[in-house]
């Protein structure tokens, strides 16, 4: 049986000796699988820092949070009533709008903390900033006097 350290190394060697001679635009990030086994390949120029992950996300498109903020605001406004964010990352999949539940969040967030939405801890969700404020509700104890 191989030892699969070493078949692992004799396969990079080689890779590499492959590479050398072809111009590329580098760092490349390369994945496979085959039956059970899965591998990941990333190549770089050895006298730069080994990039990371993140460097190889693809970049959000400009006005994305956007057009979900802009979503949401519509929705409250459409809705006519709080909605919690659980609720509306379900609408919005079911809309098929294509945020995702991380986006909603954040635009959320963004919405709350420029006050155009207010999310009072009572748990009905979040409300528009302009909506008058529900009347305090009466305590069953208010009223009576004690003797």
């Amino acid at each position: 049986m191989t030892d699969a350290r070493a078949a692992i190394q004799a396969a990079a060697g080689e890779m590499l000796r492959l590479l050398s001679g072809l111009a590329g635009a580098l760092p490349l990030r390369v994945t496979d699988a085959d039956g059970k086994l899965a591998c990941l390949i990333q190549v770089w120029d050895a006298t730069r820092p080994m990039p990371t992950a993140s460097a190889a996300r693809r970049p959000r498109s400009p006005g994305q949070r956007a057009g979900c903020k802009g979503d949401i605001l519509a929705a409250i406004r459409d809705a006519g009533r709080p909605l919690t964010r659980k609720q509306i990352v379900k609408l919005f999949r079911d809309e098929r709008k294509g945020h995702g539940p991380g986006t909603v969040a954040k635009a959320l967030a963004d919405l709350t903390k420029a006050g155009e939405l207010v999310n009072p801890k009572d748990k009905r969700g979040y409300r528009l900033a302009e909506w008058p404020r529900a009347e305090r509700t009466p305590s069953m104890f208010e009223g009576i006097r004690g003797e």
